[in-house]
C-alpha cells in the first residue's frame, strides 16, 4: 500500500505560503477535525505545542495481518507518509519526539509556523491533537481475589511477564528481587536515567527520584501485579517485570492537584512509546498483560479516538491485554482516558475490609461507568515502595495491578487464551458488585473461579473496532 507522493515544488511552494500567511499573523481558516483553534492559539501564545499527528494511513492490528509481507506494506506506507511530513517541515520549527513504526502517528513539538503547515497538509495529515499529560494515579487483597487457591492449584504466573508503565521499578528490593527481566525510559522531557529523551537496556526503568509521592508508584504497582515475598506476595507471584518508565518531571502549575512541586507526569506520546516497545518484544517473551495505572480526563463513553487505541489494538492482536485504571476521580458515569478506549480493560476499585472499610463495595474515589470492565481490591494494599521498604496505598491504581496479576496467572494456565478469553473468564465468574452511587454491578476479579471458566481460544483477537 503505497501513497502518491506530492512533488517537492509543490511542498516549498505550499510552506512559502504558509510561512507568509504566519508572518501577516493571519490564522489558518482549516477544517475543525484537522486542527483545533484552542491548539492554534496555544501554539502562538506559548511559541511551541506537543503535537501528536494522525497519519492518514489505513490501517488494521498487526496481529490479524495475513503474513510478514502484509506487516512490511503496513508499515512502509506509515514511514513513507512520516517522511513525507517530515520533509514537508524543512525550515520550519520543530522537534520530533517519536517516530512510531506499527501505529500511524507522528509525535512532535512545532511552532506556530509548523503547525500551520500540517493544518494545511490535508490528506497526508488526518488530524492533529495535543500531547496532554496524565498524572500517576497485598497482604489483605490477595487471598480475596483467590490468588492463593490459584497458587495452590499450581498456578501463578510464572512464564509470562507483565509491562509495567508507570514511575520506573526498584529492581533491588527484595519483593521484586530477579523480578525485572527488561528495562526502558520515555521521557520527553529528558529525564531518563541517562539524562535522554528515550532509554532501554540495563537501568532505564529504575524509579524516577524527583518527586517525593509519585516516584514511588510503579515500584508499588509492580509489587501487586507481581512481587513475591516470605509473608505475602503479589497477585502473579510467579511472574516476571518489564519495567517501562514513561514519566516525567515538571514544577508549578502543572503540578495542580499532583499534591507535590516537583511532580511526575507522562505524555501520552511516551505512553505510546512504551507500548509499542512491548510490541516489539512479543517474540522475546511471553507477555501476559500491560499496566497503565494513569490517566486523565472524563470521559462519560468509550473514546476510541484516543492516539493510544492503535497500539493497544495491536497487542490485542497478539493476545496481550492493557490493563488500564478508570481514575480516582468518584466519577459515578466516566472513566478517565485511556482506560475508556474500547478495547482496552479498564478496572475500578472496591474495599477489601481492612482498616475498618467493607468488604466488597465500590471504592468512593473509584470512577465507575457502564463500559468498565472489572472490578478489583484497591484500598488499602501494601505493596512494595523504593528503597526496600512497603506502604499502604489505596487507589484503582491497585486495583489494576491485581487484574494484571490476575492476568498473568491465567496466561500461565491457558497460554493460548486471547485477551477476549481471558476477560470474559473474569467477567462471567466474578463476584458481582453493585455500586449504589450508580445502580451498576460490575463483577469483582475471582482468579481461582476463572482459571475453571471456558477453553483455551485462538491466540489472537480480531479487534472489531481497529483503528
Amino acid at each position: 500500500m503505497k501513497r502518491a507522493m506530492i512533488p517537492r515544488s509543490s511542498v516549498v511552494a505550499l510552506a512559502a505560503a504558509v510561512i507568509l500567511a504566519v508572518a501577516s499573523g493571519v490564522a489558518s481558516a482549516t477544517p475543525a477535525e484537522v486542527v483545533s483553534q484552542e491548539l492554534v492559539q496555544k501554539a502562538w501564545a506559548q511559541g511551541t505545542v506537543p503535537v501528536i499527528v494522525h497519519l492518514d494511513v489505513a490501517v488494521v492490528p498487526e496481529g490479524v495481518l495475513a503474513d510478514d509481507a502484509a506487516v512490511t506494506v503496513q508499515r512502509s506506507a506509515i514511514a513513507s507518509t512520516r517522511n513525507f511530513i517530515l520533509s514537508a517541515l524543512t525550515g520550519l520549527w520543530h522537534r520530533v519526539r517519536h517516530e512510531y513504526e506499527t501505529v500511524p502517528l507522528l509525535a512532535l513539538e512545532v511552532g506556530p509556523d509548523a503547525l500551520s503547515l500540517l493544518q494545511a497538509l490535508r490528506g497526508p495529515v488526518a488530524r492533529v491533537e495535543e500531547d496532554t499529560l496524565a498524572h500517576a494515579t497485598l497482604a489483605e487483597s490477595g487471598p480475596l481475589v483467590e490468588d492463593d487457591q490459584a497458587w495452590a492449584a499450581g498456578f501463578d504466573g510464572t512464564g509470562t511477564v507483565v509491562a509495567v508503565l508507570d514511575t520506573g521499578v526498584d529492581r533491588s528490593h527484595s519483593f521484586l528481587s530477579g523480578k525485572v527481566v527488561e528495562e526502558a525510559c520515555y521521557s520527553a522531557s529528558s529525564h531518563c536515567p541517562d539524562g535522554s529523551t528515550s532509554q532501554t537496556g540495563s537501568g532505564a526503568g529504575v524509579p524516577c527520584t524527583y518527586a517525593t509521592r509519585s516516584c514511588r508508584h510503579g515500584t508499588h504497582v509492580a509489587g501487586i501485579a507481581a512481587g513475591a515475598g516470605s509473608n505475602f506476595s503479589g497477585v502473579g507471584r510467579g511472574a516476571r517485570i518489564m519495567a517501562i518508565q514513561v514519566f516525567s518531571r515538571f514544577t508549578g502549575g502543572a503540578c495542580a492537584g499532583a499534591g507535590e512541586d516537583p511532580c511526575a507526569m507522562s505524555f501520552t506520546s511516551d505512553q505510546i512509546a512504551g507500548l509499542e516497545r512491548v510490541f516489539t518484544l512479543r517474540g522475546t517473551y511471553r507477555v501476559a498483560a500491560v499496566n497503565m495505572s494513569l490517566g486523565g480526563g472524563q470521559f462519560s463513553s468509550t473514546c476510541d479516538s484516543d492516539a493510544r487505541k492503535a497500539a493497544i489494538d495491536n497487542l490485542r492482536s497478539v493476545g496481550v491485554a492493557t490493563v488500564i485504571a478508570s481514575g480516582n476521580n468518584s466519577f459515578t458515569g466516566s472513566v478517565s482516558a485511556p482506560a475508556c478506549v474500547s478495547t482496552a480493560v479498564s478496572v475500578g476499585s472496591t474495599d477489601d475490609g481492612s482498616l475498618g472499610t467493607l468488604a466488597d463495595t465500590v471504592s468512593s474515589f473509584s470512577n465507575s461507568a457502564s463500559f468498565l470492565s472489572l472490578l478489583a481490591p484497591g484500598r488499602w494494599t501494601t505493596s512494595s515502595v523504593p528503597g526496600g521498604g512497603f506502604a499502604n496505598f489505596a487507589g484503582t491504581s491497585m486495583a489494576t495491578a491485581h487484574v494484571s496479576g490476575a492476568w498473568a496467572v491465567l496466561k500461565q494456565a491457558k497460554p493460548g487464551a486471547s485477551v477476549s478469553d481471558i476477560l470474559s473468564a473474569l467477567q462471567s465468574t466474578g463476584l458481582a458488585v453493585r455500586d449504589p452511587r450508580n445502580g451498576l454491578t460490575k463483577p469483582r476479579i475471582r482468579v481461582f473461579h476463572a482459571l475453571g471458566s471456558g477453553p483455551a481460544g485462538p491466540p489472537n483477537d480480531n479487534v472489531a473496532n481497529a483503528t
